[in-house]
């Protein structure tokens, strides 16, 4: 079975593509389900490449549209990413309620810093021990029991720094709260199209990093892989393959639907 539950639509700003665009090329390339789960907006601050609050109603009632008119062809989740930041915990469960979003990936692109600051996971260059609090964070959120899966939970490994303890310690805080929360980590295929990059551990993609993966293969928890596209040819390409062959490498066999109650 052919799943992905993590596209990105035109409306955050950094991808293409309208949503029926890619039920379109989800149906041509064999999928039998697909989510959305654009990047989510927060009701009080823009923190960029994302839509805007006031899009956000516009975005839900279009996947409502199209899981309405394409139903009886593939089964379609609507849901969102966004950061866990322990101040919005309303907000997150008004989404899956007042809004009636059928799930949010946990995607870290910021996390609260040792000061209790916001930070930007993208921006870490004093030393990996700031992987620290990253991964407290997104431990943090998965124990709130509002996330489905966390997206790219290697994402730190995209600064320029060496897999090291502080790597590791890191990644053990995230698996272990996984398992014990039953909280699925994400294999992110969009890691694959970046190009080739020179880290202090030889010439890579930012993530994902295999000593990681490497972790998560010795241990009970669950993993699905998510083509992370922001164009609708990405939905299910070479990256997307190439995620499902490494997997099976390492021992794991990937989850395919979010909601396991589904039968079709």
């Amino acid at each position: 079975m052919k799943s992905n539950f993590h596209t990105h639509v035109q409306r955050c700003k950094h991808a293409e593509g309208s949503e029926e665009d890619y039920i379109k090329e989800a149906l041509e390339k064999g999928l039998s389900q697909l989510g959305f789960s654009d990047h989510a907006p927060y009701p009080d601050v823009d923190l960029g490449r994302r839509m805007l609050y006031e899009e956000l109603a516009d975005y839900l009632a279009a996947v409502e549209e199209m899981q309405e008119r394409y139903w009886e062809k593939l089964v379609i989740r609507k849901g969102l990413e966004i950061e866990y930041l322990p101040q919005y915990r309303n907000y997150y469960e008004d989404l899956l309620t007042k809004h009636k979003v059928e799930y949010l990936l946990m995607g870290e692109h910021f996390y609260i810093d040792p000061q209790g600051r916001r930070a930007n996971t993208y921006e870490i260059t004093s030393s990996t021990q700031e992987y620290i609090a990253y991964a407290k964070t997104v431990a943090e959120g998965m124990r709130t029991g509002l996330f489905k899966a966390v997206a790219h939970p290697d994402l730190y490994m995209l600064n320029h720094f060496a897999w090291n303890e502080d790597c590791r310690r890191a990644a053990d805080l995230i698996i272990d709260t996984a398992v014990a929360t039953d909280t699925i980590l994400e294999y992110n295929a969009n890691g694959l199209r970046w190009a080739p990059d020179s880290y202090p551990d030889g010439v890579r993609q930012p993530y994902p990093y295999e000593g990681f993966w490497k972790m998560v293969a010795q241990a009970p928890v669950r993993v699905m892989v998510g083509s992370d596209c922001h164009s609708p040819q990405d939905l299910w390409d070479e990256a997307m393959e190439m995620s499902y062959r490494t997997l099976q490498e390492l021992g794991i066999e990937p989850v395919r639907e979010l909601f396991p109650s589904d039968d079709r």
